[in-house]
């Protein structure tokens, strides 16, 4: 049956709702039928410079980071990021802030009107509404997410000023393949000849530096063409001429030191004063996000090994102060629970499980089995989503305990409305 096209009237809602019936998978790998559209409409004919990010964990930091320092400087930044934690909305902003339904809605209408008869995945309409509300805006920079992988991404239709790796991990494994070394040569696909390819992983894959290599890619490796340093309230950060210490921000120091050499390589990092400032300002939802001081309640969205150990190393320095860690983790069913849960599990001391109702959402059963072979001997409880888990968790929680809730987007999602509420 045929579902009825939106229309320029109609709500976001039922945008997103007919975007997800279009394409009968979920993620479609290849560029051929998202670039086609592009080109029928004229999106790729921009006179933004983009920079496209690339990486398993870090994009959304470094993306904030990036925003933050050209927006500090008069530029005007159009930033495309995924998943949203509560609202499609958050996935574009101009200038830092989210836009009205109306702006997604008229980009969508444009896209149905141009794509004639090519099926396109809801990521592909996206990826594609974002640029074409970015060429409305005619913004400055835009600020390109990559979302699974890079050579066969629909962000990668682009012509990047710059490329930029955050870092490599196992994720996604299904698509990416199951070494980091098959993940690396995936995500390099975003680096073009002769252009900046900004690497901020502290371990690269030979196989990221031997593409770029062959490509002739100018490459600017972490812990070779520019190092940070991590102090304890401080971190600093070397290239070329630039010998800077800040005050640690609130994101990984390793994807700071990732958006300053990107912009240095570019030309556009600001003073150090500029940078200061926007470092003590920076938040970004989501990442080690804190939801409540009493009881002290954090979220994160980590769902593979790499973002749990980052996780684990902000949770020990709660516990070095006298805290009792109680854990709330609920995940999706394709990702590597067992190993996310052992990451964080030696700082646990009480486990709090909870099923997710949503795609590919994992039953708390499952989860509960997962935890058989996770080095932890805390006691563990069942729930059967994360709204029933916090009603029952919160109350029971002294002052010298601290919640984080993580596992997913979706987790961290289900957090905040329940703070919302």
């Amino acid at each position: 049956m045929t579902k009825n096209i939106p229309s320029q009237s109609s709500s976001l809602d039922d945008w997103l709702c007919y975007l997800e019936s279009v394409h009968p998978a979920n993620i479609a790998m290849g560029l051929e039928r998202v670039a086609n559209v592009a080109n029928n409409i004229g999106l790729l004919n921009t006179s933004s410079k983009i920079i496209l990010i690339g990486g398993t964990n870090g994009k959304g930091t470094t993306a904030r980071c990036l925003e933050s320092l050209l927006l500090a400087q008069g530029f005007s930044v159009g930033t495309y990021a995924s998943p949203h934690l509560v609202r499609y909305n958050e996935r574009v902003r101009i200038n830092g802030a989210e836009l009205d339904d109306q702006f997604h809605i008229d980009a969508f209408d444009l896209l149905e009107q141009g794509r004639g008869e090519t099926p396109l995945t809801y990521f592909e309409y996206g990826t594609l509404g974002a640029l074409a509300i970015f060429k409305r805006h005619e913004v400055d920079y835009v600020l390109l997410e990559v979302g699974l992988g890079g050579r066969f991404d629909a962000t990668n239709i682009v012509t990047p000023y710059a490329s930029v790796i955050t870092t490599i991990d196992l994720d996604h494994k299904e698509y990416l393949g199951d070494t980091r070394e098959l993940v690396g040569y995936d995500k390099a696909g975003i680096f073009r000849i002769d252009t900046p390819a900004i690497i901020g992983d502290l371990n690269i894959p030979h196989t990221v530096t031997d593409y770029g290599s062959d490509i002739a890619a100018n490459m600017y490796l972490s812990g070779q063409d520019f190092i940070f340093k991590e102090h304890q309230n401080s971190f600093s950060w070397q290239f070329k001429e630039f010998d800077y210490e800040f005050v640690k921000p609130s994101i990984p120091c390793q994807n700071a030191a990732t958006a300053l050499t990107t912009l240095a390589v570019l030309g556009l990092l600001p003073s150090r004063r500029v940078i200061s400032d926007c470092f003590a300002n920076l938040v970004v939802e989501g990442r080690f996000q804190r939801l409540s001081s009493s009881p002290l309640v954090y979220t994160d969205v980590a769902h593979n090994p790499e973002s749990a150990r980052y996780l684990t190393k902000k949770l020990k320095q709660l516990r070095d102060q006298g805290f009792k860690v109680h854990a709330l983790a609920a995940m999706l069913e394709d990702k590597d629970k067992v190993a996310v849960l052992n990451e964080v599990s030696s700082v646990i001391e009480h486990w709090h499980l909870a099923g997710l109702d949503c795609f590919r959402g994992e039953t708390v059963k499952n989860l509960t089995k997962a935890m058989d072979n996770v080095k932890s001997h805390a006691p563990l409880e069942q729930y059967q989503d994360v709204e029933l888990a916090l009603d029952s968790v919160l109350p029971k929680l002294d002052e010298r305990s601290v919640l984080i809730i993580f596992g997913s987007f979706f987790t961290v999602a289900a957090a905040i409305k329940y703070w919302k509420k």
